[in-house]
């Protein structure tokens, strides 16, 4: 009788599956973040830097984002989309290259990276246009 019970958890051991018995199991909705090493948070344009904020203003604008502060001196923007906050800021290289830095506000990464795919499609799309001061 012994050998007959001892046989059955044995059997039973190997036949279902150890997923069953786990306690971290994944459930299927969960959401997909990608890793911040593979978003392209910084990109470099050959563009000034004044050129490169209108160009950036003019990509949250066209995606209907939401603009909370613009600082022109430091070249950084404050802008809403998708219920997160995100710091844009500005940097000149030279006199004719700069770059472009976006990250969130809060440090939380877990948003799509659609977002920043947009507003760099945009920004590399318009790039040849040049914004002039109307006095």
């Amino acid at each position: 009788m012994r050998k007959v019970i001892s046989a059955l958890i044995i059997l039973t051991a190997i036949i279902v599956p150890q997923s069953v018995f786990a306690d971290n199991i994944i459930p299927a909705a969960t959401t997909i973040k990608a890793s911040p090493s593979s978003l392209d948070f910084s990109k470099s344009y050959k563009t000034s830097s004044e050129n490169l904020l209108y160009l950036l203003l003019a990509a949250i604008n066209e995606h209907n984002y939401l603009i909370e502060e613009i600082q022109f001196k430091t070249g950084s923007v404050l802008f809403k989309a998708y219920q997160k906050e995100f710091i844009a800021s500005i940097a000149a290289k030279d006199g004719y290259n700069s770059f472009i830095k976006i990250i969130p506000a809060d440090n939380n990464y877990n948003f799509s990276p659609s977002l920043l795919q947009k507003l760099h499609t945009y920004i590399e799309n318009n790039n040849g246009i040049s914004f002039q001061k109307v006095l």
